[in-house]
C-alpha cells in the first residue's frame, strides 16, 4: 500500500526562474526539511513504460545529435530507434569543468523530442571535491569530501545548503536546474562493482557481503558502505525538498548481497550503527531499486552438472530473460526480508538501467544477432509483467566494428559504431530496428495481466496482452527457446477463442526496417523463438499483398523457413548467416545459396543427416550487398526458394 501526500509548499515557491529570489526565500523552508522518508512514502509511478537507452559519449557527436538518432527527428528525416527515455550522466566532475547550465538546452531538447521520465546517474566528484581518505591502502576513496557535514545551513552563505558539504551543494544545484526533465536520480553507477576475485555473494566465502560489510578494497567505491548510504540520505533530502514527485534510486546494482548491506546499515560512520543522529537504515533513503542485468556474465546461462562433472550451458534468449527475472526476484526477496513489502514499509519501484546480450560470440559466451534481438523483445515484455517501469538498453552505439571487437560489450549498440559514422551518417543495427518495432507497437499501452491469463497459453509458449486507452489489444507471442546456442523453436497455436477467427495483422522485429506486415490466422498462429506482434484491433488494415503464403508455399517470415525444420538467421544478414536444421528422423538435405542472377554462391548442405539438430554457420563477409536465394531440397521434395538479403556492414 502506498500513501498519498501533498507536495511541500516549497515546490511552488521554487517555480520562480530567479535563482536570487528563491535562494532568498528558501532558508526558513529548508530548515524544516522533508518530514518523511521512503519508509513512509514511495510515490506511485503512473507514467508509461520507458523504452530506454544509455547514450554514452561518442567523439564528434553532440548531445542533441545523439538525441536526434535516439528519439527521431522528422525535420531531418531521421526515424530514430524507438527510444522514449534516456539515462545520461550528470556528474559533479562534469559540472565543475563546464558549469551547471551546460546541458540545460540538451535536456530541454530531449523533452521536445518526446523524452519522458529520464534517469540520470549522479556522483563522481571533481578532484577538489573528492575525499582524500584511503580506506584501502592503495586506493583513494571515490566518495565526496565533507559528506558528514550538515546538509543545510539556514542560508548563512546565501544558499539554503551548506556550501562545504560538496555533495549536497552539487545535488541541489543540479536538481534546481534539471528537475523538469528528470524523474529518477540514480546514485552512482554500479557502486557494488567488485574488485576482489572472491565470490561476494557466496555465503561460504569468509569475506562474503552477507555476513560482512564490504571491504573498501573489494569494490570500486573504495569507501565504507556507510558513506554510500550517506550519499543516498543526502540525495533523498535534497531531491525530495525540491521535487518530491521524483525518485531516488540505488545505482544500478548487480550484487544482491550489497543490497542486503545497504538495508542492514545506517549512514553512521561508526559501523553503520543506529543512533539518534543516524536513526534509519539505508532503505529509508531510496524509492527505486535500479539494477543491471547481463545474463551472459552473471551465471544465468550455465549450471553445474554433477553427472558429467562439467557445466551445462543454456545460451539462448529465454534462459537470458529467466536470468533477468530471477535476479529481480532475488533482489525483491531481500527487500521483503527488511519489510519493504507494502505492509511494513512501502514497496520499491523498479527500473533496469543497463541490459543486453552480446552480438558476437567470444569464448564460451553467447553471441548472435538473433539472440540479441530476441532478448530485447522478450525482456521488454517480461519486465512489464514483473512490474519493472523502464528498461534501458546498453547502449546507443557500438564502440567497435564486428571484426575488431574484442569485448562483447563493444557490439551492444542500437547503431553501428558512431565513431566510424559521423553525425547523420549513422547506420542502424538489427537491435535498433527491433527496439523501434516493439516501442512503436506498445508505447503508451499497458500490460493486461487478466487478458494475458485468458489466453491460456500452453506450456512452451510465452507472451502477453497489452491494452491501449481505446480498449484495443496488442499481443506479443513466442515459442520458448531451449537449445544451447540456438534461437530455433517452432509451434502453431489456436487463439481463436480470444482473438476471433478474422485475419489479423502481425509484425516481426524487422518491421521498422521494411514496413511489411504479415497476415495472422488466429486459428493457427505460426510462432517461432522470435516474438511475433499481433494486433487484435480492427484499426490494423492488411494490404492485399501482405498474405504470408505464396502459391509455391513460400513464406515471408524470415525466422521459420519451409519446411519448418529449417531456420536461417539473421535475415537480413551481414558477416554471418546461420542455417539450422532439426530432424525427427534421418533424411537427405540439400541447401544451396544462389545470387539474384541464379549463380551458385555456396552449397551450404548436401548430406544425409541423422536425427537431431544440425547447425551451419556461413561466412558471408565477402558476399556483396544484395538479394540472395536459398534453395532447399528435403528428400525428394520439389525445391523451395527463400529470399535472403545481405545488408551493408
Amino acid at each position: 500500500m502506498r500513501l498519498c501526500y501533498l507536495k511541500l509548499s516549497v515546490s511552488a515557491i521554487l517555480l520562480t526562474s530567479s535563482l536570487t529570489f528563491f535562494y532568498f526565500l528558501l532558508p526558513n523552508a529548508a530548515q524544516a526539511q522533508v518530514n518523511f522518508t521512503a519508509n513512509d512514502i514511495v510515490p506511485a509511478y503512473d507514467s508509461d513504460f520507458g523504452y530506454g537507452a544509455n547514450p554514452g559519449g561518442h567523439r564528434g557527436w553532440r548531445d542533441e545529435q545523439l538525441a536526434d538518432i535516439a528519439f527521431g527527428n522528422s525535420e531531418l528525416g531521421i526515424p530514430g530507434v524507438g527510444v522514449t527515455t534516456l539515462r545520461p550522466a550528470l556528474t559533479d566532475k562534469f559540472f565543475q569543468d563546464w558549469g551547471y547550465n551546460i546541458r540545460v538546452n540538451a535536456f530541454r531538447g530531449y523533452e521536445q523530442q518526446g523524452a519522458r521520465d529520464n534517469v540520470v546517474f549522479i556522483g563522481y566528484p571533481s578532484e577538489e571535491h573528492r575525499s582524500t581518505a584511503f580506506h584501502c591502502p592503495d586506493k583513494q576513496s571515490e566518495a565526496f569530501a565533507n559528506i558528514y557535514q550538515d546538509i543545510w545551513d539556514g542560508g548563512s552563505n546565501g544558499t539554503p545548503y551548506n556550501d562545504n558539504n560538496y555533495y549536497a551543494a552539487y545535488v541541489y544545484e543540479m536538481v534546481i536546474r534539471y528537475r523538469d526533465y528528470i524523474r529518477f536520480y540514480e546514485v552512482w553507477n554500479e557502486p557494488d562493482f567488485p574488485q576482489a576475485r572472491f565470490f561476494v555473494q557466496d555465503r561460504n566465502e569468509p569475506r562474503n557481503w552477507w555476513d560482512n560489510n564490504p571491504d573498501p578494497c573489494d569494490f570500486e567505491f573504495h569507501a565504507p558502505i556507510f558513506h554510500y548510504i550517506r550519499m543516498l540520505r543526502i540525495t533523498y533530502e535534497v531531491v525530495k525538498t525540491l521535487d518530491p514527485d521524483s525518485y531516488v534510486a540505488v545505482g544500478g546494482l548487480g550484487k544482491i548481497a550489497f543490497l542486503d548491506a545497504i538495508l542492514r546499515n545506517t549512514d553512521n560512520p561508526n559501523q553503520g550503527q543506529v543512533s539518534s543522529e543516524y536513526p534509519l537504515n539505508g532503505g529509508a533513503y531510496f524509492d527505486v531499486l535500479s539494477f543491471h542485468s547481463y545474463p551472459h556474465i552473471d551465471g544465468s546461462l550455465q549450471e553445474w552438472n554433477n553427472d558429467i562433472r562439467a557445466l551445462d550451458y543454456h545460451r539462448h534468449s529465454d534462459a537470458a530473460v529467466d536470468g533477468m527475472l530471477r535476479l529481480r526476484d532475488e533482489f525483491e526477496e531481500v527487500l521483503y526480508d527488511y519489510g519493504y513489502d507494502g505492509n511494513t514499509y512501502p514497496e520499491k519501484e523498479w527500473i533496469i538501467t543497463e541490459t543486453n546480450l552480446p552480438r558476437k560470440a567470444l569464448g564460451e559466451k553467447i553471441g548472435s544477432t538473433a539472440a540479441q534481438v530476441n532478448y530485447l523483445f522478450k525482456c521488454m515484455v517480461e519486465a512489464q509483467r514483473a512490474g519493472i517501469q523502464q528498461v534501458h538498453i546498453y547502449k546507443l552505439g557500438d564502440t567497435d566494428n564486428f571484426q575488431g571487437a574484442s569485448s562483447e560489450f563493444n557490439l551492444m549498440g542500437l547503431y553501428k559504431s558512431l565513431k566510424e559514422n559521423p553525425p547523420y551518417q549513422q547506420r542502424v543495427n538489427d537491435l535498433g530496428y527491433a527496439l523501434k518495432t516493439i516501442s512503436d507497437a506498445l508505447y503508451q499501452k499497458k500490460i493486461d495481466l487478466e487478458k494475458t491469463g485468458a489466453l491460456n497459453l500452453p506450456e512452451g509458449i510465452r507472451g502477453a496482452a497489452f491494452r491501449d486507452d481505446a480498449g484495443e489489444y496488442t499481443y506479443v507471442l513466442w515459442v520458448v527457446t531451449t537449445i544451447d546456442r540456438s534461437e530455433f523453436a517452432s509451434a502453431t497455436i489456436d487463439l481463436s477463442d480470444e482473438l476471433g477467427t478474422a485475419t489479423l495483422s502481425g509484425r516481426r522485429w524487422e518491421y521498422a526496417r521494411n514496413q511489411e506486415s504479415i497476415a495472422v490466422d488466429p486459428t493457427q498462429i505460426e510462432l517461432t523463438g522470435a516474438p511475433l506482434i499481433v494486433f487484435g484491433g480492427e484499426e490494423e488494415e492488411m494490404d492485399d499483398d501482405d498474405d504470408m503464403d505464396d502459391d509455391d508455399g513460400n513464406t515471408d517470415d524470415p525466422h521459420v523457413l519451409p519446411p519448418d525444420l529449417i531456420s536461417a538467421y539473421p535475415n537480413p544478414f551481414t558477416d554471418e548467416l546461420t542455417v539450422e536444421i532439426r530432424l525427427s528422423e534421418r533424411a537427405q538435405i540439400q541447401v544451396e545459396i544462389v545470387n539474384r542472377f541464379g549463380q551458385g554462391i555456396s552449397v551450404a548442405i548436401d548430406a544425409t543427416l541423422e536425427e537431431g539438430m544440425h547447425r551451419y554457420i556461413l561466412d558471408t563477409s565477402r558476399w556483396v550487398t544484395g538479394v540472395y536465394f536459398m534453395q532447399i531440397r528435403y528428400e525428394n521434395s520439389a525445391p523451395i526458394w527463400v529470399q535472403l538479403v545481405k545488408s551493408p556492414d
